[in-house]
């Protein structure tokens, strides 16, 4: 074009140019606005109890199960997912629970339930652990059981409830329906009796329809010289029967289940209490399972809860009470056949967490985690020597945060010593206190402050001292189904 054509045409170029950057400013224009609708009303991209609803998060980055499919994968096993070089960010939601996300590394799937008993089925997954441990469990049993995770918060029992979900709907446990993942909101029910009965079935099947055995009983005795009190807790979950289809069905177990019954296309999940009271192990005695949570025929009334009591104040009548957990497992050698053992023999995956009652002893670490190790492969066809296994996995999980775990000096200790025995142990350090440890910054004030509302954002977080809401729970079980179902899907 000439230096005179071009002159001729400026104003058209002019024109042109003023439209490019009007269309350019009005694209940023809309993109702040829906950043700041989306700040505005926090976030409204989570699939909670099934209802799906759109994304944003960052959509450049992969999906963390695309990091864990590819072709020779190094991140298959999902470490990666919970390591401290991975920068965790719990998003707020505009009720005051969060959402967990890597935002500099992957986008966590949204696990649907029936997307979890497809990864889960035919699998048995065993907890050990503390309190914490017990709601994690309990979380993810109801989960599978209903397809929705528990309410959020507990319930709201001398106020309304304050929180409010992004869907506009209460978030806190309805009366008269008290949070599995909240021992507080039985209170008024009964307090741990009625909380234990009613997972064992109560008198009608109980929250889980009579799909979860639990022939468990709070101080209902002492040992070690009555320096403890006894705790007996040990549950089994058995997920329902699947839909029959084009006339397949499921195997159902015949007569009595001692822990080896064969299943089709159902989830078993077992929690036997670990809480190593000052410093010593203290596993819970306990009750062989009769096996009625294949048949969702258990019931735990109160004239059963007062005969167990019974049976356990005279300290004589378990099926098993070993002195230790090592004992519990096998023993130093690992080859002692123990009643434990028989009821947990086809576990595929086993989580192990010391809690915050004290410190794991090293070498106790390594053993432990050691037995738990032949526990998963135990005559099992395990991969040669270098393949990843994905369907038999032992994790030491490290204790949740919080101030108390803070202050105790968990985080290093789990960490360093504990998180090397576990590897020399042949099992995977799975680190919850990393993920969670933003919440030991919030301080529990026991008495309250005054200023009431200075604690708003704890209770948002804790229910007391160490206890979690039960969103924490939602969150951690999406977290553990990632590291265990997304190298699944191919």
């Amino acid at each position: 074009m000439s230096h005179s054509s071009f002159h001729k045409n400026k104003p058209i170029f002019t024109l042109l140019a003023l439209l490019l950057g009007c269309g350019l400013f009005l694209q940023n224009l809309k993109l702040l606005l829906v950043i700041s609708r989306r700040n505005l009303h926090g976030d409204e991209s989570i699939q909670h109890n099934g209802i799906p609803a759109k994304t944003n998060i960052n959509s450049e980055l992969p999906t963390c199960r695309e990091l864990m499919t590819f072709p020779n994968s190094p991140f298959a096993d999902g470490a990666f997912l919970t390591r401290r070089s991975t920068q965790i960010s719990w998003k707020l939601r505009r009720d005051g629970s969060r959402e967990l996300t890597l935002p500099s590394t992957c986008r966590l799937h949204r696990y649907s339930a029936a997307e979890a008993k497809e990864c889960l089925k035919s699998k048995h997954l065993l907890f050990v652990g503390d309190s914490l441990t017990r709601y994690h469990y309990l979380s993810l049993a109801y989960f599978i059981e209903y397809g929705n995770w528990p309410k959020r918060f507990g319930a709201s029992l001398k106020t309304p409830c304050k929180f409010r979900d992004e869907h506009g709907e209460i978030a806190c446990s309805l009366p008269g329906k008290p949070n599995v993942c909240m021992e507080g909101d039985w209170n008024i029910f009964g307090g741990w009796p009625a909380f234990m009965q009613n997972l064992g079935g109560g008198t009608d099947g109980g929250i889980f329809h009579g799909r979860m055995e639990s022939n468990s009983n709070r101080n209902c005795g002492t040992r070690n010289n009555g320096v403890d009190n006894v705790d007996v807790e040990n549950m089994q979950y058995i997920s329902p029967l699947p839909i029959e289809r084009k006339g397949v069905t499921s195997l159902m177990p015949k007569g009595i289940c001692r822990g080896t019954c064969q299943w089709i296309n159902r989830t078993k999940l077992s929690f036997t209490f670990e809480s190593g009271k000052i410093g010593r192990e203290s596993l819970s005695p306990g009750w062989n399972f009769t096996g009625c949570a294949y048949t969702g025929s258990c019931r735990y009334t109160p004239e059963q809860y007062a005969e167990n009591m019974q049976l356990c104040a005279e300290g004589n009548n378990f099926d098993w009470n070993y002195p230790s957990i090592i004992e519990a497992f096998g023993g130093d050698t690992g080859l002692k056949k123990t009643a434990f053992l028989e009821q947990h023999s086809d576990a595929n995956y086993v989580f192990y967490n010391r809690g915050s009652w004290g410190k794991i002893e090293e070498d106790k670490a390594r053993k432990v985690l050691g037995l738990l190790r032949n526990m998963t492969i135990n005559d099992r066809n395990i991969p040669n020597d270098g393949e990843f296994d994905k369907n038999h996995r032992c994790f030491f999980r490290s204790t949740t945060g919080s101030e108390r775990t803070k202050r105790n000096g968990l985080d290093g200790w789990e960490f360093g010593p504990i998180r090397i025995a576990t590897s020399q142990a042949g099992c995977e350090f799975m680190d919850i206190n990393y993920v969670t440890s933003e919440f030991s910054n919030l301080i529990f004030a026991h008495p309250r402050s005054p200023q009431k509302h200075l604690l708003f954002e704890y209770y948002s977080v804790f229910w007391d001292a160490v206890h979690y809401q039960p969103w924490v729970y939602e969150e951690l079980n999406n977290l553990i189904l990632n590291v265990l179902c997304n190298f699944q899907k191919k």
